[in-house]
């Protein structure tokens, strides 16, 4: 004969004991992790930057021990913890400590970051004219001042939101743009201006052109890392040279009179341009500046060919662009894979 089973009886007072307590530890996990990691907090403050963390790090976990004798304090029966609950304990504790103490550890609580200075110049290297400094500055705090000092002498940027602009004219030149937060973090960016001879070289192929022959236009490569324009003004219009080749530290655009502004049977003046230019990420706004490579006097033929064509359109030039996610694309492809994998999984489970 079988036994008849007994559900066993639920002890109503055993399981609220048991659940004011965890309660109690949960509360007081949460608290202890609070107030260590305000501790650590200021213990950072006051400290080397080369022990911070490792210091930091032991001092919670070494004050597990304290938490212990605080739960006995305020008479919570610990000889009825089982490892699971000591487990889920320390692991609140600890877990709300970390989370306090990275929160500290940044703004508005604490900034140890000085300015981030992206460092710009429009040209890289002048002839006859100035030379734009362009300082990109971002922080997270806010700046409290910004300023160049040119061969230790300080001069004030002019601010364009995030952007900071001083246009230099002179000699060669060392500088350096410095950049202080409202928290007194500094951050310091060099570089050097340089103004050289013959940056730019007009090479008419002859004494007398007509439409089809070509005007050399010789720029030096070095004036930026990025590609420039290089045109003319002549007559009101203003026409762009097309890139034909690199020669040494040249770099060779080609024009001819067969654009408009250009008179046949004249005496046609010229006045060369180069524009640098350059877009910060995010920022949509263009920052330019010009290059003279002087004025020409060339002579034109009877050729009915000349000054008839518009003006040629220069598609490789620097351009807005946006801000990039750092491992963006590494975290759509993660995404990409983890859907497909869930829904093969799905497709074997239905079947």
């Amino acid at each position: 004969m079988e036994e008849e089973f007994k559900i066993p009886e639920f002890d109503k007072e055993e399981f609220l004991r048991r659940e004011k307590r965890k309660a109690k530890t949960t509360f007081v996990s949460f608290l202890f992790g609070i107030v260590m990691a305000i501790i650590c907090h200021f213990l950072w403050l006051n400290l080397d930057a080369s022990i911070r963390w490792p210091l930091c790090f032991f001092l919670a976990i070494a004050s597990i021990g304290f938490m212990a004798k605080i739960l006995q304090i305020l008479n919570i029966d610990i000889s009825q913890f089982s490892k699971k609950e000591w487990a889920g304990s320390i692991a609140f504790y600890f877990f709300t400590w970390l989370a306090v103490f990275i929160l500290s550890l940044n703004p508005p609580f604490y900034d140890a970051s000085p300015p981030k200075i992206e460092l710009v110049l429009l040209p890289e290297m002048q002839q006859n004219g100035s030379i734009l400094v362009l300082a990109h500055i971002t922080d997270n705090v806010g700046l409290r001042d910004v300023h160049i000092k040119i061969d230790n002498t300080s001069y004030e940027m002019e601010k364009d939101g995030t952007v900071y602009m001083f246009n230099y004219s002179g000699k060669n030149a060392n500088f350096e743009v410095i950049a202080i937060d409202k928290n007194g973090n500094e951050a310091r960016k060099e570089g050097k201006l340089l103004f050289e001879k013959d940056l730019i070289k007009v090479l008419p192929e002859k004494e007398r052109l007509n439409s089809t022959d070509k005007i050399e236009i010789w720029v030096k490569k070095n004036i930026s890392k990025k590609n420039f324009r290089v045109f003319y003004r002549i007559n009101g219009y203003e026409i762009n040279a097309t890139k034909d080749r690199e020669e040494n530290e040249y770099v060779v655009y080609v024009t001819t009179p067969a654009y408009e502004g250009w008179k046949n049977d004249s005496l046609n003046e010229i006045e060369v341009y180069v524009e640098v230019i350059h877009y910060f990420a995010g920022i949509d706004k263009k920052y330019s500046n010009l290059i003279y490579g002087g004025n020409y006097t060339i002579k034109t033929t009877m050729d009915e060919n000349i000054g008839i064509e518009k003006s040629p359109q220069i598609k490789d030039l620097p351009k807005p662009h946006g801000l990039r996610t750092p491992g963006f694309e590494l975290m759509i492809l993660f995404l990409a894979v983890a859907i497909i994998l869930a829904k093969r999984r799905h497709r074997a489970q239905k079947r």
